[in-house]
């Protein structure tokens, strides 16, 4: 499988390159007023709202354009409820999305398109679209860098929304890109309110219980969640919520066995349904996940508890209006060695005194009781 995999790259890039001998990627014009923006953002679903900041900046500087995006077809529902996206188009690795994408925008062909994050894959398939106007990092394209008419090259060390931002003003972009966006629709926050009636109405603390397993070093022990919820519980007159995914089932259930009268929506909640959530609530506590990010592009305050080697000044908010935190783990003076088990060293003060100060800006007071 491996070797049929380097062989059809082979093919491919070896492809496209004689067709870019033939028809080279030289830059055109950028249009004032751009009928259409094409943009790709094709992997998973924090990339997909730390790319909503860089297409709120180009509606910004052209907000007469109509913004499409070709999305992941699993992964499609952040621009779904992204305002200033007019349409959504599905793309999947079969040749059949290859080949409705090329049949609808030659047809159609947009004035700009734009790569954010993608899989190199797409790179040709936008190179055919339009050759003269596509926009891309370099860090992203892997071999296929040479059909870009607009090659932007990784810039200096920031914030990871500085890399959409950077692409996004290549293309004309003069508004900031430092805000995600993600709008629940009425009728998903009408059924929350319905399913969770019995405290939906109240104040509830959200807590994330960790992210995939891929990076698992960035989550936070269980003892650590039991021990802080147990002392908003004490300390607070508020529900707490626990959301998470299929792989934090085992977490969820050692804290809902811990902390009686937590309410477990581990693996109960779609991802529309966690971000309803979200816009009810008094504030969230999460590590570096998705749930964290949606948090800020929903304007939830949260408490995010984040690693040195995940740290604030790539993935910390940057909405300081919100009022979210920031508590992170400390690197070390030597050498690092094993990240995994590293976020015990968390202190809880720490934690608690953040979570404090994000309730008494909502108006909550301690130690009231249910």
């Amino acid at each position: 499988m491996l070797m049929w995999k380097r062989f059809t790259q082979f093919i491919t890039e070896s492809t496209f390159r004689v067709l870019a001998a033939f028809f080279p990627p030289t830059p055109g014009d950028i249009p004032k007023n751009p009928r259409l923006i094409l943009v790709f953002s094709t992997t998973g679903i924090g990339d997909a709202l730390f790319d909503t900041a860089a297409i709120r900046s180009l509606k910004t500087s052209y907000p007469q354009t109509r913004i499409v995006v070709c999305a992941h077809r699993k992964r499609s529902t952040v621009f779904q409820h992204d305002p200033d996206v007019e349409e959504v188009v599905p793309y999947g690795k079969s040749p059949l999305y290859a080949f409705q994408l090329l049949r609808r925008f030659r047809r159609a062909r947009p004035d700009l398109v734009i790569l954010l994050n993608i899989n190199p894959e797409v790179v040709p398939i936008a190179y055919c679209i339009n050759h003269h106007a596509l926009f891309g990092g370099s860090w992203r394209c892997g071999n296929y860098g040479f059909l870009l008419s607009h090659q932007v090259p990784l810039p200096e060390e920031g914030h990871i929304l500085r890399l959409g931002a950077v692409i996004a003003s290549t293309a004309g972009a003069s508004g900031d890109a430092d805000r995600m966006v993600y709008q629940p629709n009425g009728s998903e926050t009408a059924s929350i309110r319905e399913r969770f009636s019995e405290w939906i109405d109240q104040p509830f603390v959200i807590f994330q219980t960790g992210g995939g397993r891929s990076r698992a070093w960035r989550d936070w022990p269980v003892d650590s969640y039991i021990r802080n919820i147990r002392w908003v519980r004490e300390q607070y007159s508020l529900r707490v919520i626990l959301t998470g995914g299929w792989d934090n089932e085992e977490v969820a259930g050692k804290i809902e066995s811990a902390c009686p009268g937590v309410v477990n929506l581990c693996s109960k909640t779609t991802l529309e349904e966690t971000a309803a959530l979200l816009i009810q609530a008094t504030m969230l506590v999460s590590t570096d996940t998705g749930v964290l990010f949606m948090a800020y592009a929903t304007g939830c305050p949260a408490l995010a508890i984040l690693h040195y080697a995940s740290p604030s000044s790539l993935i910390g908010p940057k909405d300081a209006t919100v009022g979210h935190e920031v508590v992170e783990l400390t690197k070390p003076d030597g050498p690092v060695g094993q990240l995994h088990g590293e976020m015990e060293r968390i202190r809880d003060e720490d934690v608690r005194a953040a979570i404090g100060r994000i309730l008494e800006r909502r108006g909550v007071k301690i130690s009231e009781m249910f």
